[in-house]
């Protein structure tokens, strides 16, 4: 697999080897679809439910969490190669170990019994700190590609300002203009994008998204990644439901 190079703001380190850049049929990849821009004032054009009652409120588009189950919501249309943001904030968490993820190259008409998409990449963060990346697998069974760890400054964080760039076989996460995690897997090429969040049985949940919007890339643009973030620590067990209490 040949590896890309991408940059990354300063402090950080670079990834990959040699910069390729697009070359003009790339560039215009003809018949990609169209990146979007939604702030849900007037409208939540392009979005729709998956599970759970989602309306639009206040200038949001949000839900009530399913108790026992994931909530989500997708976008129209299919997507490779993207640049993916949403600002989110999420009350009520039983504890606040509860996963927000993004959801990325997903098949929203397939679900597992916890109304997980299934296949799917979801890169999420609960109320208490932490943050993970996971694959969630054609059979409903999931893999962790970043298990949650924990980054002390995104307690500080009411509103949540997620990014994740997936080109090609390359996927890279931020939170608050702060990189978690990057790295490769070639498992899942495209599919939808949305959000997701998951409820215990017994306790409530809000999620609220305020905007959210999703440019898309040629297979080799080059892309300026944010900073990594510094002073995360890993910890052992959780499932891509929860962090370790």
């Amino acid at each position: 697999m040949e590896r890309r190079q991408f940059i990354i703001g300063a402090g950080a380190t670079a990834l990959g080897a040699t910069a390729v850049g697009p070359t003009a049929a790339e560039a215009a990849e003809t018949g990609r679809a169209a990146g979007w821009n939604s702030n849900f004032t007037y409208n939540n054009l392009g979005w729709s439910r998956v599970s759970g009652a989602w309306y639009r409120s206040g200038g949001m588009w949000r839900a009530d969490g399913l108790p026992g189950y994931w909530t989500s919501t997708k976008h129209t249309n299919v997507y490779e190669n993207f640049v993916y943001q949403a600002k989110v904030k999420r009350d009520g968490n039983g504890g606040g170990y509860y996963n927000n993820s993004l959801v990325i190259r997903g098949n929203p008409a397939s679900l597992n019994s916890a109304y997980e998409w299934s296949p799917s990449y979801i890169f999420g963060f609960t109320n208490t700190g932490y943050a993970s990346v996971w694959r969630v697998n054609y059979d409903g069974t999931e893999t962790a590609l970043m298990g949650w760890t924990y980054f002390p400054f995104l307690t500080s964080l009411v509103w949540k300002n997620m990014k994740v760039v997936a080109q090609d076989n390359f996927f890279s996460f931020a939170i608050g203009g702060r990189t978690l995690w990057s790295g490769y897997d070639s498992n899942l090429a495209y599919g939808r994008v949305g959000f997701t969040f998951y409820t215990a049985s017994s306790y409530w949940s809000t999620l609220r998204i305020d905007s959210a919007s999703l440019q898309t890339l040629a297979a080799r643009e080059k892309v300026t990644l944010d900073p990594m973030a510094t002073g995360g620590r890993v910890l052992k067990g959780g499932n891509s439901k929860q962090a370790p209490a």
